[in-house]
């Protein structure tokens, strides 16, 4: 950490305790020392008056950028639920260990002893590596496909040989048990693997059969052997009731899915797409793999298995992702699981070798913490994505992580970047979008049921840009109260007068 970052972080430290000894509640309105130590305070108590401050748990602290004092805090250093807030901490570790310019290999490989013969055989087998581009799609396989026969292999004597290594065979989130999702398969609970094709998904499409009466048109975007559907879906008449109901069949062993859809959807209604999480993640890359060579017409005499791919070999085809930069814009203006868990387990495999594992990307982060001054034992740290119970931050851990890629010369751009920009886009594309707000706010929110939170910056009203931390655990019902509250907050702090303002 730079000396002036450090003497930053001890300056909110020292400003935290010196709070903290004065009788009372310091965050309580009305007390004039009270103001001394939180120059805010006349602007943001009045927001404790809403019910939600003794109905939910809620921590908030505010920082100053520049100064690195903090202005506000409320339960600032007491642990709470981040949810996918913890997405920024992934963030900042990953452009500090692997930089805005990594990018995530998938490579079509032969053994260097393997011959091509002129006629496009290949005499032995073809190894497929997997990198955990968690953003290849359909569309990018069937053009290394294509590079492939561009190559010159027409045909394959030996087997397909998947190589899915440097990660580890754990599939599911850690520290997301959820039996529903776990049946049902939701896209944000898609499984975590090296070799991975459509985030780890599958589309289903739904469109209104020729005639009223008459089964619905029910197609996978991408057909592969691993998914069987089962319709039920009738076509209705204009203006009838849509609805529609799936139900995940998963063969565990096989990662053999069927998909058995019932509802109504009426005529000349534009087609309605599903997306669910696959079981097998390597199967499917598999069978799309196949696919892709089977319509470039690339024969292959063996079978497709899974196995480590020889030390020795020459590369047919290599394709890169996009830069670590562009994969952690889409990561945390778009609220991505997959992205951060296959980021997560990156940077295990990078700093602490292969295979790449929850518990070593976690290691990395907690390391990145430590340097800001962040022991280990304030945190309990579960994944990457911040799709656990289980996991817990401090308000001021965020905005110290906040801070420190604030001042970073060398990263610090590319993380600003990488937040949703109020009422532009991402997650807070609808959220502080009146003119005058547009474009000042840059965060990123975080929602499991019970928990709403937010942090970022705010380009305040009084000229300075702050830093801040708004986290709500254990609220009932809608998140709506909690969301306005939020936005209550994120306006008195853009609302604030201008310095030289006539008094």
């Amino acid at each position: 950490m730079s000396l002036r970052l450090l003497l930053t972080f001890l300056l909110s430290l020292t400003t935290t305790s010196a709070i903290a000894q004065q009788p009372g509640d310091g965050a309580e309105s009305g007390d004039a020392a009270e103001l001394e130590f939180y120059p805010l305070a006349e602007i943001l108590d009045p927001l404790k008056e809403d019910r939600l401050f003794s109905s939910a748990d809620i921590g908030l602290q505010v920082v100053n950028v520049a100064t690195g004092e903090e202005v506000y805090a409320h339960r600032a250093d007491e642990n709470f639920l981040p949810a996918s807030v913890m997405k920024v901490v992934t963030a900042a570790a990953a452009l500090n260990t692997l930089g805005p310019s990594y990018r995530f290999t998938t490579a079509i490989l032969r053994d260097e002893e393997t011959e091509l013969d002129a006629e496009g055989t290949l005499a032995g087998d073809l190894y497929i590596w997997g990198g955990g581009d968690p953003q290849l799609v359909v569309e990018q396989v069937w053009k290394m496909a294509r590079e492939l026969r561009l190559a010159g292999v027409y045909k394959i004597d030996g087997d397909l040989v998947f190589d899915a290594e440097y990660f580890d065979d754990e599939y599911l989130i850690a520290g997301w048990n959820k039996k529903v999702d776990i049946t049902n398969g939701p896209a944000y609970f898609a499984p975590i693997s090296a070799l991975t094709v459509n985030y780890n998904t599958t589309s289903i499409v739904v469109a209104p059969g020729p005639e009223v009466g008459e089964p619905a048109r029910v197609e996978l975007e991408t057909p592969v052997d691993l998914f069987t559907l089962e319709n039920t879906v009738s076509t209705g008449r204009l203006g009838s009731r849509p609805w529609m109901t799936i139900e995940r069949d998963v063969n565990w062993k096989t990662g053999e899915i069927t998909f058995t859809l019932e509802g109504n959807i009426p005529m000349e209604e534009a087609p309605w797409r599903y997306y669910r999480a696959v079981a097998d993640p390597k199967t499917h890359f598999m069978d799309v793999f196949e696919e892709m060579l089977d319509a470039h017409d690339i024969e292959v005499e063996g079978r497709s298995r899974l196995a480590k791919a020889p030390t020795e070999t020459v590369a047919l085809v290599s394709w890169k992702s996009p830069s670590l930069q562009d994969l952690l814009n889409q990561m945390n203006k778009n609220s991505s699981n997959i992205i951060a868990e296959q980021v997560l387990k990156a940077m295990g495999a990078e700093v602490h070798g292969a295979p790449g594992t929850t518990e070593k990307g976690l290691r990395v982060i907690s390391e990145y913490l430590s340097g800001l001054g962040i022991s280990p034992e304030e945190t309990s740290l579960v994944n990457g994505s911040g799709l656990s119970r289980q996991l817990t931050l401090k308000p001021s851990h965020i905005t110290a992580v906040l801070m420190d890629m604030y001042h970073d010369r060398t990263v610090g751009s590319e993380f600003l970047a990488s937040l949703s920009v109020g009422g532009q886009d991402g997650t807070l594309r609808r959220r502080f979008n009146d003119e005058e707000h547009t474009g000042r706010v840059r965060g990123k929110t975080g929602s499991v049921n019970g928990v709403y939170c937010l942090s970022g910056f705010i380009e305040a009203g009084d000229g300075e840009v702050y830093a801040f931390s708004f986290l709500v655990n254990n609220f009932s019902r809608s998140s709506r109260p909690v969301r306005r509250l939020q936005d209550r907050f994120g306006e008195s702090l853009l609302e604030l007068p201008s310095p030289d303002a006539s008094p």
